[in-house]
């Protein structure tokens, strides 16, 4: 069973929420105003989702996403904000009952810790996944028919700092991450990767991290950041800019990086505006294969694939030391606010088109990334509801040819996650 199965369900799920959002003030008589009722300027907010899901490949998935905002007066874009994500699936096979697959993450977020001076974000989190995507290194690397599976394991602590100066809407960023890796083969016939980190067949290992390993990383850089809104922005900009080390107890990993991440927002009037960006990573030294399909030193990512990059390129399908993506969206908000039990809500749009590419090495043509321009794509489009003003889910459809590589007959990625991408 493909991972796209789990988002399938999932499309379902919260589309069926959203439309019990939108219906419900018609039931319950609460109306729809087109002008915003005024917010107490002190005040909490609390949003939560359920996450039912399941395949053949997982078993059944449950658990919640929650978040919980205080609002303080001028405190901007809040006082704080804690997140909580939990979320588990159970299988019944030869081996009993037992937990298969889990994701859970605590954030909170406070930009105002200690100091007026200094904004700490700190995330704690534990991801098991038994069918992660793992295809090769470079752009030119292929989907034939072949296991490209693998088990991720990663228990992360991470926390992010940003000083403000008295420089306008410019910050001094850092950030500290340690994380373990326990990645693991996928049951079955042999794998790419573990053909591309053993050499498997007489072939020379092309790839390290298999191993377990703790690692520690460190970045700094600075963030320059004149949106107007940090939930569902619509003017501004925000841009981080950073270099960062990481290094492992094992395999001997070893690497920098130097990142970018840039983002522009503008009203095109009405209810719509644009918003883009572009992310470019640059890596060199021992780099374990998780890490090179991920970029950014401050809020690593996955770029050519998955929800957070290319979207309709599966998780993983390329990896590489340099990787450029960018992304073209524009969103809309037609629709008035709504109140269910006191709560407000607002649905929106999205329109989107995402591109991207990776170079394995710093060669220009090279044999693993091909000779051609060899731009990665997908485009699509979704709907987000936003509960009061912090907590925004998201549901996403992306059309991209390299989802042939997961779905043949329907080359779709389907998405549910929370916030907007960027």
């Amino acid at each position: 069973m493909n991972r796209q199965c789990v988002w399938k369900r999932r499309l379902v799920a919260l589309f069926a929420a959203l439309l019990a959002s939108a219906l419900a003030p018609l039931a319950f008589g609460d109306g729809a105003s087109s002008a915003d009722p005024p917010l107490a300027p002190r005040r909490y907010e609390i949003g939560a989702f359920p996450i039912l899901a399941g395949s053949s490949d997982i078993g059944f998935q449950f658990g919640a996403a929650a978040t919980l905002s205080r609002f303080y007066d001028q405190a901007f874009p809040y006082e704080w904000n804690v997140d909580l994500l939990l979320s588990a699936s159970v299988k019944d096979d030869m081996e009993g009952l037992r937990l298969v697959q889990q994701s859970h993450v605590l954030r909170l977020d406070a930009p105002d810790f200690f100091s007026s001076k200094l904004r700490l974000d700190t995330r704690l989190s534990y991801q098991r996944t038994i069918n992660a995507g793992y295809y090769g290194i470079g752009n030119a690397a292929t989907a034939a028919p072949f296991n490209y599976e693998y088990i991720q394991q990663e228990g992360r602590i991470r926390a992010i700092g940003r000083i403000r100066t008295d420089a306008r809407r410019v910050d001094v960023a850092f950030a500290v991450n340690v994380r373990y890796e326990a990645p693991g083969f996928a049951e079955g016939p042999t794998s790419k990767l573990e053909e591309d980190t053993t050499g498997h067949g007489g072939m020379k290992p092309i790839a390290i991290g298999i191993d377990s390993t703790l690692l520690g990383g460190i970045a700094a850089g600075v963030m320059l950041d004149t949106r107007n809104s940090e939930f569902v922005t619509t003017r501004g900009l925000f841009y981080q800019i950073g270099v960062g080390t990481t290094v492992g107890t094992s395999d001997r990993v070893s690497y920098g990086e130097a990142a970018a991440v840039l983002a522009h927002y503008a009203p095109l009037g009405g209810p719509f505006s644009f918003a883009g960006r572009f992310v470019a990573s640059f890596q060199f030294g021992r780099v374990p294969f998780y890490d090179l399909a991920q970029g950014g030193v401050f809020e690593p990512q996955y770029l050519v694939g998955g929800e957070t990059g290319v979207r309709g390129v599966p998780q993983g399908r390329y990896a590489g030391r340099v990787k450029m993506i960018s992304n073209l969206e524009v969103r809309a908000t037609p629709f008035p606010r709504f109140t269910i039990a006191g709560q407000r809500f607002r649905i929106g749009t999205t329109v989107f088109f995402d591109a991207g590419r990776v170079w394995s090495d710093y060669a220009v043509i090279s044999a693993a990334d091909g000779n051609s321009l060899g731009l990665k794509y997908g485009v699509g489009g979704g709907l987000f509801i936003q509960w009061g003003e912090a907590a925004i889910f998201r549901l996403e459809a992306a059309y991209s040819p390299d989802a042939t590589s997961e779905n043949p007959s329907l080359p779709i990625g389907f998405y549910v996650s929370d916030g907007l991408m960027f």
